[in-house]
């Protein structure tokens, strides 16, 4: 009975200090929902850039220089730091940048869970923070800044659509820790379901290649082409890295290079060159100058406690997030041209037609 006694009391304890712990985040929680602190103007005229990589080429070309040249054009400086795709490895950076105490955190994110640690610390200790590129799932901060990943999906299918209305399609997605991923799957989802039901499409492959890699992409064509002796008749892709090995898997099939549609995302060189040359269908454009200028004037407005300019929001699981949404469209043979001709900052129009010179337009 005493035993009983002493199990139950010890019970009671552990509640109680559960419920104790449980009332210290409520209260948190309940302070926030009230009303938002006053917001304090940063003074240290720093804004920390956490990419989730640096070695894609937009990132190289866009992202991080037509953010830089933004913020320092408003009178801030900033850290840029790549965590190369590891998650744990951005972690310890954002750790390191609020130590040194910015006055803003905008983060490309390499998983949208883990980040949600990052946001929750930067929170505690009253930086502000805005996601970019990749939403962060689980965790209040103040915006996001990105186009909209399943619009990228929709006009991505539709335009594969319009050029195969029957077949079967395999769909081989970016990493799935990342909602530039899921969400994009989604798109592709939103426009091909309902041709499926029609008995039109039949989806013979619907899976993600972790770190956006090439050897993985063409793992998974090859088991597609494999599965259905090579009747594969379209490939949606969720990014041109991706897409290389997509079109070495078609090739080492032995079927004719742009036999099978194959799109992507990025507008990176390769594929402008193979869009030009037949052997890619298109690739989506995401527009990350537009979006490396945005963030960074969403960053000058959080650091002066100005309002980000959101024309949308979304709900990461915790609230609705304020969204500066850029713009995203899908460049095909018809339009690459055009893009070349204006977009000199992102690729020249003689590395661009070099296998294919005497498409070459008079920009």
């Amino acid at each position: 009975m005493r035993s009983s006694t002493k199990k139950s009391a010890n019970r009671r304890a552990g509640i109680g200090l559960a419920m104790t712990i449980l009332g210290v985040l409520a209260a948190g929680s309940t302070a926030r929902a009230a009303g938002p602190e006053p917001c304090v103007p940063g003074k240290t005229r720093t804004i920390a850039f956490l990419m989730k990589q640096s070695t894609a080429y937009r990132y190289l070309h866009a992202d991080m220089p037509f953010f830089v040249k933004t913020a320092e054009a408003a009178g801030y400086k900033v850290i840029t730091q790549s965590a190369e795709n590891d998650a744990m490895t951005q972690v310890g950076q954002a750790e390191n940048v609020i130590t040194r105490g910015v006055d803003v955190i905008v983060i490309n994110p390499v998983d949208f869970h883990v980040a949600g640690a990052i946001a929750k610390k930067a929170d505690a200790a009253g930086i502000p923070l805005a996601s970019y590129n990749d939403l962060i799932l689980g965790a209040r901060h103040r915006a996001f800044v990105g186009r909209d990943n399943r619009e990228g999906g929709i006009v991505s299918a539709r335009a594969v659509v319009r050029a195969v209305p029957h077949g079967n399609y395999a769909l081989i997605g970016g990493d799935p820790g990342q909602t530039g991923a899921t969400e994009m799957q989604r798109g592709y989802h939103a426009v091909l379901d309902p041709v499926v039901s029609s008995g039109r499409i039949k989806i013979v492959l619907d899976q993600f290649a972790k770190g956006w890699k090439t050897e993985p992409a063409q793992g998974l064509a090859e088991n597609a082409l494999t599965l259905t002796n090579n009747k594969v008749d379209a490939f949606l892709v969720s990014y041109d890295g991706e897409s290389l090995g997509v079109m070495q898997a078609i090739k080492g099939a032995g079927l004719k290079a742009g036999s099978i549609p194959v799109t992507g995302q990025d507008m990176e060189l390769a594929a402008i060159q193979a869009i030009i040359e037949g052997r890619m269908y298109g690739s989506v454009w995401p527009a990350p100058d537009k979006m490396g200028e945005s963030g960074a004037r969403v960053a000058v407005a959080l650091a002066r406690c100005a309002d980000v300019g959101a024309n949308d929001s979304i709900n990461n699981g915790v609230e609705n997030v304020p969204w500066v949404k850029t713009p995203i469209q899908f460049i095909g043979a018809e339009d690459i041209a055009k893009f070349v001709c204006t977009h000199p900052h992102w690729v020249d129009v003689n590395e661009a037609y070099k296998n294919a010179p005497a498409k070459k337009p008079k920009c």
